[in-house]
């Protein structure tokens, strides 16, 4: 297969891999990268403190940059990588989950997506891996219904949206600079939702992208979930009371917060037969309550 060559100096592309173990699936990912149609970009596979160490395969990739960091989180680990990536005087970064799929014309797809938008955040369209026709998640407007549901329409034209997932994004890095990264108070979940309303806030153009080729499939939250749902589901109460609590106002807040309670119960019954633990459960229930929710500048993290 015909590559092309990294050669302009004007767009460079960095694509950010956080990891916390799973490396079947990074492995899978890795293999399908290196089997781009184009190869102009670099890879920073950045751990969040694993508990066991990388297979020997993952040094196999010349693209690859193994960064080992202690373990903070999904937005802390993003943010490390994000620095090395602006240090290294890359353009603009990829946020791509390692348990998605997609074809050999990926990376030159966002290549050519950044030429005419290069100010611009963008998505792709992303199904499940396992049911290619059904939309896992796309992307829209805010309203109170985001900290509950997914977005699910399959747009047909590249259209400006308020809300995009971190499962798959595309940031010029100045604009990641500018709005100060992920706000790390979230941890995991909602990150990428906030980001977004900050990006908007600025003026900053956002865009669910269609082609074909930037398709993405994904086999939803194999790391999170092999630690059980309710383990995941913890983490998602807590950051989903932060971003209410931080990006509403008035009325839609107390709004927000009043939905939450019938979906929270929503999810006991659709965990069942596992239950919650009760003291996780209220500790995840008063961090989400507890958290400060006004904005503050984040310091910029350092590699371990």
């Amino acid at each position: 297969m015909h590559r092309k060559v990294f050669m302009s100096t004007e767009v460079r592309l960095a694509i950010i891999m956080p990891v916390f173990g799973n490396w079947d699936d990074t492995l899978d990912c890795l293999g399908m990268l290196s089997k781009q149609t184009s190869m102009n970009f670099h890879l920073y596979l950045a751990d969040d403190g694993s508990l066991q160490p990388p297979p020997d395969d993952v040094y196999a990739f010349s693209f690859v940059t193994y960064v080992h960091l202690s373990h903070a989180g999904f937005a802390t680990t993003c943010n490390r990588a994000v620095d090395i990536a602006s240090d290294a005087g890359y353009t603009h970064v990829l946020l791509l989950n390692n348990d998605t799929s997609f074809g050999p014309s990926f990376v030159e797809g966002w290549l050519s997506k950044i030429v005419p938008f290069p100010q611009a955040i963008m998505g792709p369209m992303i199904f499940y891996y396992e049911r290619a026709d059904a939309v896992w998640y796309s992307g829209g407007n805010r309203s109170i219904l985001v900290p509950f549901v997914r977005f699910l329409r399959r747009f047909e034209r590249q259209t400006a949206v308020d809300i995009l997932t971190g499962c798959v994004l595309l940031v010029p890095v100045q604009t990641w600079i500018s709005l100060n990264g992920f706000d790390e108070r979230y941890v995991t979940y909602y990150e990428d939702f906030d980001f977004m309303l900050r990006a908007r806030d600025k003026g900053v153009p956002a865009y669910l992208v269609v082609e074909s080729e930037l398709w993405v499939l994904h086999k939803v939250s194999r790391t999170s979930l092999s630690h059980g749902r309710w383990n995941r589901d913890y983490r998602m109460l807590a950051s989903r009371l932060l971003f209410i609590r931080k990006r509403y106002f008035g009325i839609e807040k107390m709004a927000c917060l009043f939905l939450s309670i019938p979906h929270l119960v929503f999810l006991m019954f659709t965990n069942l037969p596992e239950l919650p633990n009760p003291r996780q459960l209220y500790l995840a229930l008063k961090n989400g309550l507890k958290s400060d929710a006004s904005d503050k500048p984040i310091k910029k993290a350092v590699q371990t």
